[in-house]
Formats: structure tokens, sequence, C-alpha cells
């Protein structure tokens, strides 16, 4: 016996209900004849119908096993290698339905007289058996919806006998449909698991954590940017409460409802990981802990699931990014004296060239000379001849499209000619001459043209050569006229020669470049009007979102550079004419100045997209995600996800599931068998690895990615340096440590270092660009930044500005500087920067480390003393750890600070000790039940050959999973920036990497 339950239904009273009523029935009749006698077909009509009531029974039974001991990987064993890996419960669906209805035949006997009717299916007494047994069933869902279960078994053999002799056979194939949902709640928990698996680029807990995540961390990173005392932005307490909310979210999505007992779990959890986000805010965990003791359900940690709302940040908000100090940096090149002049210089200059007509008025060559005789040879004939200028003339010539003419001349010019041939008789030669004149009038023409290398468009110059027509007082092109004339007609000995030389054809040089005396006032008009223009492009801006600067999907300096290419013609202010050479210089400049800007942002650009390949192989190097996947995150996360699924409708009305899990919220404790009952010994229902890339002050990936920012990667920014410091000394303030103090001392003498370098090179600067004395300038340097009087105050001062204005402003007042070299000074300050003003990595981090050892032990003193009055105090203070700079600048050195980014990549692993998942609607037999689906992780066995023994077919493998995704958060360019600050980058839970068993 296989089990205990052959016999239970009435089969002859219910056979002749059934009859009429049955499913398809597809008999197969064999080759021997029946015989009519109306016996045989009644007791072959009620054995068909017994038979078709044992199969649905058999069927419901079956399914209703196999959902309660789902075989999902096969066993290495005889029974076990009949399941094919793909279909394992299908199959073991199959062979179930085979053994119970085989079972159920066993008793299926009718008689009508002296004829009775048997229905038997092939034993199985081995793997081969099993294998044939499993090909005659086949098992589809079926039904509206698809809730209820089809199942064919082939080949049932009803034997036929009279007088216990077999008179007939016959073969039958019934095909019945339950209301056993056992098919449908596999493939529900089989998708439940894909999902959840599932990559950030489909349907899945991936998604639904990413989802969870970017609120949490956009709401604490602001939070903490805004000097609330966060310690750590995302800390694996919120991954866990993420993650459970997503397997919630998929359950809704999968199968129409959640585990109740996970969403009281995770109501309570989200209310802890509050409480504990509160204190550990002041760094305890003491307090956080005790507090966490009196939960009657206690997560390892959480923060709320979605702390989003309409006045959260979030990564769709848009951030402004301007042109900024990028119009100062362009700026400064092209207005560099040399530079300017030039520029101004190249409007002045203009192109001019000769252009000549020849014109024979009459005579020519001679003839050959006449001949001594006829005995005479020529064996010489040579025509000199001389050019003269005889008079002047009246012509023109033609200008080519484009020039305009100068100066125009005309002469009339005589050729000489004189031939002269030898001839040779014998020894004896003689000579013999003709002699002729041709007239020539000569015209030349001085043209120009305004192109020269101007980056000013050519246009017409409506008072070129107008002297009193300039705004500056000046020439305008007036005297290109007699330089012109100088450098092409005078160079060729005066207008005679020249005409002379067009004739003879030794012209030498025709073209040539000239440039007009400029007005004194050129250079500082020029200068004045491009601070207006610099004002204008630093006002330039693009909108961009945040969360897109974070991933690199977006490029702020090539956007700017598109918007300063859109607004080039309006910011150029060329005019169609020219209304003065002045006018002609200034467009040059402005046009010179924005291609500068262009370049500059350009650059900029192609540094932004270094950063981008660097980080993403820090990514790659420091986890196991990509800005590919951190870019799929982002989009995940606004991916719309159902809530829930349609309950589905079978004929008897919804059929409703009910989720029961263990353990319903997995948490990263370590549990036991005496919390849960399906635990295996001790085990860890999650687990999970929390990285963040860019840590506190400035890790090797943060050094990574600035390459270059750092002389040999061993530097960071003044200002980083400054933050740190500041930490340091406001921490010292109330707690006294002699580690903090002696890293402390180290940093600031690091940091006086670097202040004392900038201000020698801006004393410097004042020397060599004012002519001031060295001693005035020392005095002016020390006035300027005598307003911040602490070493991490002048630092800041000295990395953002603030120090050199004031100090341009002084040394203007002093010096009495004019607007533009107050302006020339101010900028030429702001560009001072060294590797020496650099401290270094070590005594930053080193103090930094400092103040978070001293922050940690003054609280846990506190807590020892005081309990939580004393803790909240603490809370609220923060000591200096707020203080510390996170994050990366984006980005310096080679783009000015407009915003920092930090990027936090989470794994997680987990298993469910026990997912099971009931439906309303159980066997026939049972009305009311329900049929129950479970995975536990525990060997599924049956007896196969009926021999007492149950052989083991697989396992019911547990739900597990891997899910991975990114964040990135960015703020506003100040120094506190934002990230973890609790010294640890990679965030790992107990039990990482194996969750379970």
């Amino acid at each position: 016996m296989r089990d205990d339950t052959r016999g239970r239904v009435p089969f002859a009273l219910l056979g002749v209900l059934l009859l009429v009523s049955s499913l398809t029935l597809a008999p197969t009749f064999v080759s021997e004849p029946v015989p009519s006698e109306t016996a045989v077909e009644q007791a072959l009509n009620q054995a068909t119908a017994e038979t078709q009531v044992a199969m649905r029974d058999g069927v419901s039974t079956a399914g209703r096993q196999a959902a309660a001991n789902p075989v999902v990987t096969p066993a290495d064993t005889p029974p076990g290698q009949v399941l094919n890996d793909s279909t394992a419960f299908r199959d073991s669906l199959r062979i179930r339905a085979y053994l119970r209805i085989a079972d159920r035949l066993e008793a299926v006997s009718t008689r009508s007289g002296d004829v009775t009717v048997t229905a038997r299916l092939p034993a199985v007494t081995n793997a081969s058996d099993l294998r044939a047994a499993k090909h005659r069933v086949s098992v589809e869902r079926a039904g509206p919806n698809e809730t209820a279960l089809r199942a064919t078994v082939e080949n049932i053999v009803l034997t036929v006998r009279r007088n216990g002799v077999v008179v007939s056979t016959r073969q039958v194939s019934p095909t019945v449909v339950v209301p056993t949902q056992a098919l449908m709640l596999h493939d529900q928990v089989s998708t439940y698991q894909t999902r959840l698996n599932n990559g950030l680029d489909r349907p899945g807990l991936s998604r639904r954590m990413t989802a969870r995540l970017y609120p949490m961390a956009w709401t604490r990173g602001y939070a903490q940017y805004g000097g609330a005392g966060i310690e750590n932005v995302v800390a694996n307490r919120h991954v866990s409460l993420a993650t459970n909310g997503a397997l919630l979210g998929v359950q809704r999505s999968t199968f129409g409802r959640s585990d109740p007992a996970g969403r009281r779990a995770l109501t309570e959890a989200t209310a802890m990981t509050g409480i504990e986000d509160l204190v550990r805010g002041s760094q305890g965990t003491a307090y956080s802990s005790a507090v966490l003791d009196q939960a009657q359900y206690k997560p390892v940690s959480e923060t709320p699931p979605r702390l989003k709302s309409t006045a959260s940040p979030s990564p769709e908000d848009s951030m402004t990014v301007g042109v900024n100090g990028t119009a100062d940096t362009a700026f400064r090149s092209v207005t560099e004296p040399s530079t300017l002049n030039e520029t101004l210089e190249n409007a002045y200059t203009v192109e001019v060239a000769l252009e000549a007509d020849e014109h024979r008025l009459g005579g020519g060559p001679p003839g050959k000379p006449p001949s001594p005789g006829p005995e005479w040879t020529l064996v010489a004939d040579r025509m000199p001849t001389s050019v003269e200028t005889v008079g002047n003339a009246s012509g023109s010539v033609a200008t080519p499209d484009g020039w305009h003419a100068v100066e125009t001349f005309s002469r009339t010019v005589e050729r000489q000619y004189t031939r002269t041939a030898v001839w040779q008789n014998g020894a004896d030669r003689r000579r013999t001459t003709a002699s002729s004149t041709a007239r020539y009038r000569v015209t030349v023409a001085v043209v120009g043209r305004h192109h020269g290398r101007s980056p000013a468009p050519n246009r017409t110059i409506r008072t070129a050569h107008d002297a009193s027509a300039s705004p500056l007082n000046g020439s305008n092109l007036a005297d290109v006229e007699p330089k012109a004339m100088d450098a092409l007609v005078d160079h060729a000995g005066g207008r005679d020669e020249t005409a002379e030389r067009v004739v003879d054809d030794s012209l030498g040089r025709t073209e040539a470049t000239v440039t007009a005396d400029q007005p004194p006032e050129l250079h500082d008009w020029a200068y004045r009007d491009l601070m207006g223009l610099r004002a204008a492009v630093r006002n330039t801006t693009v909108t961009v979102e945040r969360g897109r600067v974070g991933t690199f999907e977006t490029n702020p300096p090539r956007e700017l550079r598109e918007r300063v290419a859109q607004r080039r013609a309006r910011l150029a202010a060329v005019p169609d004419t020219y209304d003065s050479t002045a006018q002609k210089a200034r467009v040059a400049a402005r046009l010179t100045y924005l291609n500068a800007v262009s370049a500059e942002l350009e650059e900029q650009a192609s540094a932004r997209n270094g950063n981008r390949e660097r980080i993403d192989a820090q990514l790659t190097e420091r986890t196991e995600g990509s800005l590919r996947d951190l870019r799929k995150g982002l989009t995940a996360r606004e991916t719309a996800v159902p809530r829930s699924r349609p309950v589905p409708v079978s004929p008897a009305g919804p059929v409703r599931t009910r989720i029961d899990t263990q353990t319903p919220y997995l948490t990263l404790a370590e549990l036991d068998e005496s919390r849960y009952r399906a635990l295996d010994g001790r085990e860890h229902p999650l687990v999970a690895r929390n990285t963040n890339v860019f840590t506190v002050p400035y890790g090797d990936a943060a050094d990574a990615v600035v390459d270059g920012a750092f002389e040999g990667g061993d530097r960071v920014r003044l200002a980083t340096a400054a933050n740190t410091l500041a930490a340091a000394n406001e921490t010292l303030e109330t707690e006294s440590s002699s580690t903090l103090a002696a890293e402390r001392d180290a940093l600031q003498r690091e940091v006086r270092a670097a202040n004392g370098e900038m201000t020698t090179q801006l004393r410097q600067t004042i020397h060599r660009q004012t002519d001031a004395e060295a001693e005035a300038s020392k005095v002016i340097v020390t006035e300027g930044i005598s307003a911040w009087e602490t070493p991490e105050a002048r630092a800041q001062a000295l990395t953002n500005g603030s120090a050199q204005g004031r100090v341009a402003r002084v040394a203007g007042n002093r010096l009495n500087l004019t607007r533009i070299e107050r302006d020339r000074l101010r900028l030429t300050l702001l560009s001072v920067d060294t590797p020496a003003t650099r401290p270094t990595l070590r005594s930053t981090n080193g103090t930094a480390s400092a103040v978070r050892t001293v922050a940690r032990d003054e609280l846990s003193s506190a807590l020892a003393d005081s309990g939580k009055k004393k803790a909240q105090q603490i809370a609220k203070n923060r000591l200096g750890t707020d203080r510390l700079p996170a994050g990366l600048p984006l980005a310096p050195p080679a783009t000015p600070w407009y915003a920092t980014v930090n990027i936090w990549w989470v794994t997680v692993e987990g298993e469910y000790a026990r997912f099971a998942i009931s439906a309303s609607h159980g066997p026939p037999s049972e009305p009311g039940a329900r049929t129950t689906y479970a995975r536990d992780g525990h060997n599924v066995t049956l007896d196969v050959d009926d021999d007492g023994t149950a052989e083991r077919l697989g396992t019911a493998d547990r739900v597990s999973f891997r899910a991975d995704t990114g964040v990135a958060v960015v703020v506003p360019p100040k120094p506190r920036g934002v990230g973890d600050k609790g010294g640890n980058a990679v965030e790992e839970s107990s039990g990482w990497p194996d969750a379970g068993t």
C-alpha cells in the first residue's frame, strides 16, 4: 500500500452520477471483438465511470501531495534520474498521479450477472517502469484563468471476464479536470523566484529595492549635507528594510497578496530603524541596541521604506550648472596683454596686393638685321632691351571681387629694342644691328581687403579710410594707403620704376599685409567690453537632473558649450556693416573670447568623460557594478511596477491565496530553530554587502578618479584638509584626546604650510604685476587675509577665492589701480595653485579617523554614566564628525566644482527557510480544503515500487535570491559633501556571503 486512502470514495454510486457529466473520455478498443451481451456493456460502462472517478481522486491527491513536497532539483538516484531538470516538478506530479491512479484502480471491479470488469495500469518495479509510467501521464493547467489541473492517462486496460475467463479487453485514456491549484502555485512560486533574481533591467526585487533605497539615500544624504548628525547615509539596516519591503512588493505583484506576518514585521522594523537612526546620528550604538532589545520583533537594522514626499530631495530634481569660473579662466587667457594686443592688431591688419594692366600703344621688336652678303652665315642673334617711363597716362585696372582699390596710377613706358646679329665667313666675323621702340600704357592699382588674420567676419567698414570716424579718435584704416604704397610700390623703387617693372616683367613682391595704427585707448576699451561679455557668459546656465549627473548620463560642460554656441550670435553682436575698424576689433576680441570659452568647456567635457571612465573602473574594481548598472538603477526606480495581480477566478469563485513564510522578515541577524522551526540550526536569512565608493575624506577611489589632482596620488585639496582640521578642532573643544591632538597638530602644520605657500605666491604675483615693492606687496596680502585668523578658515578662504578677491581690493585701494588693473590682478591671484599647496592624504585621513574614534568613545562613556538623556544631548551636539568632508567633487581640478556625488553599491543574498502558499480549493473529497505548496529545502521521497521503502526523488529547494543595485546621491558643491563617515567603506553583515544554511 502506498497510502491509506483507497476505498474511501463509493465508486459505484458516484460512477452512475458522473457517467452523464463526465469530462473527456477517449476510449481505444483492442482488436478483440467485444461480446454484445447487455451484461458486458453494462459492466464496461460502469467500470469506465469508476475508472474516471478513481482517476479524478488520484490526480487530486497527487496534486496536493506534489505541492506539499515539490521536487525542484532531481536527486541523483534511479527514481530521481527519471525526472528532467527543467520540468522536475511536473514530472514528479505525473509520477505521483500515475501511482495514485494505479493504486485506486485496484479497487475498480464491476459486475453484471456473470460478467466482471476490472481496471489496471502496469505495475512499477524499477526505473524503466517508472519512466514508462511518467510518459503515460500528461498534466497541464486548465480551466478559467488556468486555476485547475487537467490530466490524461493513456491506455488504462479494462478486462472483461465471464465466469472468471477473459473474454475481452478495452483500453481507455481518460482526461479529467480537477480544481487543484498545484501547477498554478508551482508556476507562481517559480515566477516569484525568477523575479527575485531578475536584474535591474527586468521586473523584480532589484528594481523594487532600488525604488526604496533611492528616497532613503537622498533624504538622508541631504539631511547630512544640511548638517544633521548622520554618520552613514546608507547602512545595512536600510538595505535590509528596503529588501524586505521590496520582497513584499514582489509577492503582491506575483500572488496578488503578501505575507501578513511579513507586513507586520516590516512595520515594526521600520519603527525600530527610525529609533536606531535617531540615536546613531550621534555615532552611538549602545542606546539603540538597548531599545531594540525591548522590541517583540528585532530586525538587525532598517529605515522607512519610502521616505519620498513632495518636499523630499529626488534624483529628478533639477540643478542649475553655470559657466561661472570658466568665464574667468577663458577671460584671463585671451586678455593677457600680448594676446589681446595681437587680436586687436589683427583686426587692423589688411591684405594688400598689386594689380597691373599693360596695354601696348604701338611699336614692337625689330626684324632680323640684314646679312652682309650671301656667303655670310648667322652665328648669333641677341636683342637686349631697356625700359623708361616717358610720361603719365590715364587708365584703369579691374579690381578682383572682394577687394577695393587703395591707390591707382598710370604711366607711359617705352621699351627700346637693339637687335644685334653676328655673321661669320670663314675666319671673319661681322655684326649688323636693327633698333625699334614699343610704347605701353601701364596702369597699376594697389588693392586691399579687410580679411587679414582676424576672427571677425569680413564685413564692409563704412568709414574704413575716414580718419575722423573712429569712436576712439583713431585713424581707422586711413594710414593703410601710405603703408601699402610703401610696402609694394616704394619698395619696388617708386611709381615710375614699378610701371617699368610691369613692362619688363621683373616686378617681384605683389602681396603684403599692413597694419594700421591703433588708437591708444583701444586695448582698454576692448578689455572693458570683454568684461561685460564675461558677465553675460558667466550667467549662461543649463538645467540638468541631479540623478543623471551622478550616473554620468549627462555632461554639463558639454551642454554648457552647446548653450553658449546657441547664444553665440547674440553675444558676439556682429553687425552687418562695421561702423569703424575699432568696432571690428571689438568683435574680433569677443569672438576670440567665445572661442576660448568653448575650448575650455570642451576640455572640461573631455575631462568629465575621463572621470566617467575612471569611476566606472573604480566601481568594477570595488564592487560588482558599473555605471551602466547604476544607470539601469536610476531608470528602474522610476519604472512603474504593478502593486498586485488580479485575483484569478474559477467556476467556483475567486481563487484566493495565502502566503506563509519563515522567516516572514528576512533579518540580518543570526537566528536558530528556537525562533522558527523551519530553520536548520543557526542561519542568516539575509546577508548584505554595502560599499560606499568614495569614502571620507578622500580614499583610493577618489584619488584614482581625480588622477593628476594630487602629487603622486597622496595629496588632497586644501579645502578638504581645512574642513577635516575644523572637525578636529570642534571635537577637541569639548573632549580631550592626545591621539586626536597629535593628529590635529600634524595636519595643522601642513595646512599652515600650504597657506604660507599660497600667500607667498600672492605676494610675488602682486609684486610682478603692479611693480609694487616687495614689502608693500607683503603688507597688502597680510591685510587682505587678516579677516581669516585660524589656519582652517584661512585655507577655506584661499581655496574658495574669497581671500584673493579681498587681497585684490586692498591692492587696488593702496596702489590706486584702475578698474582694469584690479580685474586683471584678481584673475591672476585666483590662478595661483601649486602641489605645495596640497596637504597629504595620510595626515588628513589620520585626523578624520581620530575624530570618529573620539566621538564614539565619548558617546559610549556618556551612555554608561548618564544613559539616554546624555546620549540625546550628545546626539544634538554631534561633536565634529558631521563636518568631515565626503564624496567626490565634480570635478576638480579640470572643471569648476558644481556638485558632489557619492555612490553606494548594494548586494543582498537571502533565503526563506520555508516558503508556503496555499490556494482556496482543495480536493473534491474535502470541501473547503486548501492546496498548499511549500518549499523548505527538505528531501522529497516516494515509494515508487510499493516495497514499503520510500526512494528519494529530489529536493524541495528553498526559495533564495541574490539582488544588486546602486544608488548615486548628488548634493550641491559645499565642503561637507555627502557620504558615509563611519570610516568603513565596505559594510558586510555577519554571515556574508552565505545566506541561509
